[in-house]
């Protein structure tokens, strides 16, 4: 008796799930990458509170990218008001820029659940980041976390010392990103000693 009636509700609970964009799998699909290049060129060059420039860039729907330079150091923040976020005051220590090359290009990977809907919720981005100190030079991935509330770098990945560094920055993001917080500095993840960090 007692199993006829949840066999009976569950129909309707699972309707409830994928209505109300609630977790697990009649919400959402599979994390998966999506892949968006930034041309600072065509961003909305906006004030900076310090020294330095800063622009607004095209992300996601409803996901605005800040980018900003100050002492040949960049930040990068993702989100509604990104400018307002933790990342946007977050930079690597040794100098570094995001750019591909001699353009001013940025190539930006969100990971996101797609929700039935259609919806794309980014919980992460991963950006590559050129890094230089005391003649050093190296490449890292930057692993930064995006909720409704905040932005942050999480993860910082050595590229150069791992070959496999975009699969460590991809578990980091699935694995850590949406049960993390924002309050402790980025960690490094895999192998390093390669590259300024």
């Amino acid at each position: 008796m007692m199993l006829r009636a949840v066999l009976a509700a569950l129909p309707v609970v699972c309707s409830y799930l994928v209505a109300a964009g609630g977790p697990g799998l009649a919400a959402q699909h599979p994390p998966r990458s999506l892949y968006t290049t930034v041309d600072l060129k065509k961003c909305k060059s906006v004030q900076r509170p310090k020294d330095g420039d800063a622009w607004l860039c095209k992300g996601l729907p409803g996901y605005p990218l800040y980018i900003a330079e100050g002492d040949m150091r960049y930040f990068m923040s993702a989100g509604p008001q990104p400018d307002k976020r933790r990342a946007a005051t977050q930079t690597l220590a040794p100098f570094n820029h995001p750019f591909e090359g001699k353009s001013k290009r940025i190539t930006v990977e969100w990971r996101f659940y797609e929700k039935i809907d259609g919806r794309k919720v980014p919980y992460a981005t991963i950006v590559r980041f050129f890094t230089s100190n005391n003649g050093g030079k190296g490449e890292v991935l930057v692993v930064s976390r995006i909720t409704d509330r905040d932005t942050c770098q999480l993860v910082v990945v050595d590229a150069l010392a791992n070959s496999d560094a975009i699969v460590i920055a991809r578990a980091a993001a699935d694995q850590r990103a949406r049960n993390a917080d924002c309050k402790g500095d980025p960690m490094p993840d895999g192998a390093g000693g390669k590259s300024p960090m």
